[in-house]
């Protein structure tokens, strides 16, 4: 506790010094849009038809002055179609705030923004009635001068509510956690976080490397940004890992648990205007009994399969690329490349184990009819392939998985999978889409509970080698067909409801046996954000 708390005083006292020194180029700031905010979809259609060229898209979440900044530095007067239109004015009224202070170059010296957002969440399938749920999400941002903000993001909810945050604890009829909280300085070049927060890294709809689906991190978090250069660096605390040996949570002794971290760092490129990106990243999952945050790799500059290979440490490194190319204006294409382990050499029959990785590739493309004189209508694919074992680890050494309470880190899917996933979405009017979407999932038998070793059974030498399908065993695939309604009349009131038809073959992996299912989402939400200055 004491190392704890030194380690604390410490990242605070560099918070306060860093922001003493680069405060006269910074605004204030620091504020990120949770995950699952309508921001992001709306972002991301303006990016695809090439504006906010000054925002980094690899490394999320977005805080909220770059998106102002980005808005601010986007030239709109040759914009002919008033659905892109539509798009700059919803996150306009969004960021009135951040966008008035830096018109006026004027910032509060104190100020404070209370934020509660209140939803109403229902949804049906397998299993699960149709029953609305209420969701309450209160917020509390203080912003001291130009550079710093502490931030937090609580949430109330009703039992079962829809939440991919399922480690909570039931009082009455009610769950409850703290969603983000944090300080932060946050300058132009220079940025620092301590807290609570998502990390989404990648530019596909999902992350090989670590996701908001997985929640979110408590972490010491930097970044070093130029107008081509972004370096962005993590170390998080995970959930503790409970020793098997103990036959209940009750009996298990404070020292049956393990701690466990995820160090990962990343180095983005934005060249030619922004129409080439890319970037590259490491990351390890490392722990043991009462350890603490190991400084070799917390070390950013540090080359994690060098150390594992050079000191035989038991940690489990991985990396990868990520690449986003603009050819055309409207068009996008993207794709990252995920590397856990790999077997380049065969001096024993350990190193048949097949290789661990995953990849993905996509297409995005804006106002696809507008040769027919029809704009709003975006559509786009993406293919993801992640072979068995890829985020695993054998049994001894299960701590190291990437995963985060029930969660997978990366991609939702987690390991041993294929999966396509194709849309068309369309603006009726300003307040008002319609999408159609299509997703084909084909999952293996493997995944992050067990890590099976089937070229260590009898019979399988090195003469003989080991190869397998991939995704493995009897395939269960999942096809969903799903009609989605987005409607908001205005930034702080929207709607939204999903229709689902699902067909499932082979399900639990059982040959032969199928199953359909009919899915509704539906949610209605309500949210007030007013800024107050205090000195």
């Amino acid at each position: 506790m004491k190392r704890l708390a030194l380690l604390k005083t410490f990242l605070l006292s560099a918070i306060f010094f860093a922001s003493s020194i680069f405060a006269p180029k910074a605004f204030a700031g620091g504020e990120t849009f949770p995950a699952g905010h309508w921001a992001y979809d709306i972002i991301e259609q303006l990016v695809v038809r090439g504006h906010l060229k000054t925002l980094y898209d690899a490394a999320k979440p977005y805080e909220r002055l770059d998106v102002a900044r980005a808005l601010l530095d986007s030239d709109k007067s040759e914009i002919t179609d008033r659905q892109t239109l539509w798009l700059f004015i919803k996150l306009e009224y969004e960021l009135d705030n951040e966008l008035n202070w830096l018109r006026d170059e004027v910032f509060p010296t104190s100020a404070m923004r209370v934020g509660v957002r209140l939803s109403e969440i229902a949804r049906k399938e397998d299993g699960v009635s149709f029953s609305p749920k209420f969701r309450g999400r209160g917020r509390l941002a203080l912003f001291f001068g130009e550079d710093f903000v502490i931030y937090n993001s609580s949430v109330v909810q009703q039992n079962n509510a829809y939440d991919i945050v399922a480690r909570t604890r039931t009082y009455g009829k009610s769950t409850a956690y703290t969603e983000q909280a944090y300080a932060a300085y946050h300058g132009k070049t220079f940025r620092l976080k301590f807290g609570r927060d998502y990390i989404n890294w990648g530019y596909g709809r999902n992350s090989l490397a670590v996701s908001n689906t997985a929640g979110s991190f408590d972490q010491l978090m930097f970044q070093i940004n130029t107008q081509t250069i972004r370096f962005t660096y993590f170390t998080a605390m995970l959930d503790r890992w409970w020793d098997a040996s103990a036959d209940t949570m009750e009996i298990a002794s404070m020292a049956d648990h393990i701690d466990r971290y995820y160090t990962a760092e990343r180095l983005d490129f934005n060249l030619f205007n922004s129409n080439l990106r890319f970037g590259f990243w490491q990351g390890v999952v490392y722990g043991g009994k009462n350890q603490s945050i190991d400084f070799r790799f917390a070390n950013p500059l540090l080359l994690y399969h060098g150390e594992q290979y050079n000191d035989e440490e038991e940690i489990n490194p991985l990396g990868g690329v990520d690449l986003s190319v603009y050819p055309y204006e409207g068009v996008n294409f993207y794709a990252s490349f995920l590397v856990d382990d790999w077997q380049f050499d065969e001096e024993d029959v350990n190193d048949l184990e097949p290789n661990n990785w995953g990849g993905l590739f996509g297409v995005r493309a804006a106002n696809v009819l507008r040769k027919f004189d029809l704009y709003g209508t975006d559509a786009f694919f993406e293919f993801t392939k992640v072979t068995n074992r890829t985020y695993n680890q054998r049994d001894a050494f299960e701590y190291q998985k990437l995963v985060f309470g029930d969660n997978p880190i990366a991609h939702p899917l987690g390991t041993d999978f294929e999966s396509f996933e194709c849309g068309v979405s369309h603006w009726l009017y300003k307040d008002l889409q319609l999408s159609l979407n299509l997703k084909m999932v084909a999952k293996g038998e493997g995944n992050l509970d067990e890590f099976d070793t089937p070229w260590l059974e009898d019979g399988v030498t090195l003469e003989t080698g080991y190869e397998e399908d991939s995704p493995t065993g009897i395939i269960e695939r999942t096809n969903t067909l799903t009609l989605g309604v987005f409607y908001q009349p205005g930034s702080s009131v929207n709607g939204e409801l999903k229709l689902a038809r699902v067909w499932v073959d082979n399900v639990d992996h059982v040959e032969g046996k199928t199953d359909t299912d009919f899915r509704i989402f539906m949610r209605v939400m309500v949210e007030l954000q007013p800024v107050f200055s205090l000195f």
